[in-house]
């Protein structure tokens, strides 16, 4: 029996004016998230909004975050809960965009809301990783934000051009559960202590630096976003003088706070990141709003290039350049929710009543799925 692992999803609202179209060709997502998500929504209430799951959703990934910080302060084996919240997120965000469907809520606002929080748990899937093994090497985690964001922004732009959202086989559902899962491991003293050891790499210019095993299993682990990124933009034929500007300032601003701020870890880690979910909320914007595409932060880039260029180092400097880009990134986000604001729930308004009976139809011809696959199992 063959079995189309594309799955298309195209919907919209001529009164909204506002429609979507993704194109999934994930693997777990099509044999696994999409059903599990579907036999979820069956229980949950028709007033229950989209955007709720999908904060809800995101809850469970800084939860995870917060458990890898603080695994190796207590006794309790609590890491082991942090693939398993990963996989609640997984399903919540699936979920979101079918109780959207269910409920004829799907919006600009809710379209936005999905994929920005997704920005925000790219850093937050890299830092569980990173925790588990101690990795610490500012350099080497700056180039891994780098490359990661610079996969999802791909995706962002190919949505730009083409209207489309395209997920391939192996893609962020595949890339998430690997990560969480290895993240996991982490935690068990063999597996760390068996990544974690120094070894020697025979390349001249790495002589001297204490490289370790995770850190060139992570490095080899970004050929496939590399590959990604290209079949993308091959695919898209289509490149801008702003969205390589953003890579270009991007990378600039990862070498410079690299050298920048040696000591201060964390603060570095949290600017590099809010840098691109600061850009992933423009262009989202632009391709929601069908607006011109958007320009890059260039300040923030050439703060932190002047300050290395003056080697002035001090802790105030490093919190003051983390607290603009968050401030921005704030700005941008208030700015599109308060332009869209009319479309956020707190109860989802009533659905007219034929429709409601149809959401009741499905809710029972799913249940009824269920039940005959149950049977044909046994």
């Amino acid at each position: 029996m063959n079995i189309n692992k594309t799955v298309t999803t195209e919907y919209g609202d001529s009164k909204k004016n506002y429609s979507y179209s993704a194109e999934d060709m994930s693997i777990i997502d099509c044999y696994v998230l999409v059903p599990l998500a579907k036999k979820l929504i069956t229980k949950l209430p028709l007033w229950l909004p989209a955007n709720i799951i999908t904060i809800m959703s995101n809850g469970f990934v800084f939860l995870a975050s917060v458990i890898a910080l603080t695994a190796r302060k207590t006794n309790w084996p609590i890491w082991i809960l942090i693939p398993f919240l990963f996989i609640f997120y997984l399903i919540g965000d699936t979920a979101d965009g079918l109780q959207a469907r269910r409920t004829k809520t799907g919006s600009p606002l809710g379209e936005f809301c999905d994929h920005f929080l997704d920005t925000f748990v790219t850093g937050e899937l890299l830092f569980c990783v990173l925790t588990a093994y101690g990795v610490r090497n500012l350099l080497f985690v700056g180039i891994l934000l780098y490359v990661s964001y610079f996969t999802q922004m791909t995706a962002f732009w190919e949505k730009y051009v083409t209207s489309k959202l395209h997920l391939g086989k192996f893609g962020s559902s595949e890339t998430v559960l690997v990560l969480s899962l290895f993240s996991t491991v982490g935690y068990l003293p063999k597996v760390h202590a068996f990544f974690t050891k120094s070894i020697n790499i025979p390349i001249s210019f790495l002589q001297g630096y204490n490289i370790t095993l995770v850190e060139v299993v992570l490095a080899i682990s970004l050929i496939f976003p590399i590959i990604s990124i290209v079949t993308t933009l091959i695919r898209t034929k289509k490149i801008s003088k702003n969205f390589i500007l953003y890579l270009i300032l991007g990378l600039i601003l990862t070498l410079a706070a690299t050298f920048l701020e040696k000591g201060s870890f964390a603060i570095a880690f949290l600017t590099l990141t809010f840098y691109h979910v600061d850009y992933s909320a423009a262009l989202l914007s632009a391709i929601i709003m069908k607006e011109k595409e958007p320009k890059p932060d260039f300040i923030l880039t050439a703060a932190m290039c002047i300050a290395l260029f003056f080697d002035i180092h001090h802790p105030v400097l490093y919190s003051a350049f983390f607290l603009y880009i968050v401030v921005f990134v704030t700005a941008r986000t208030a700015m599109f929710v308060h332009r869209n604001n009319k479309y956020w729930y707190w109860i989802n308004p009533e659905l007219p009543k034929e429709d409601e009976n149809k959401a009741d139809i499905n809710k029972t011809a799913a249940k009824a799925a269920t039940k005959t696959s149950e049977n044909k199992t046994e």
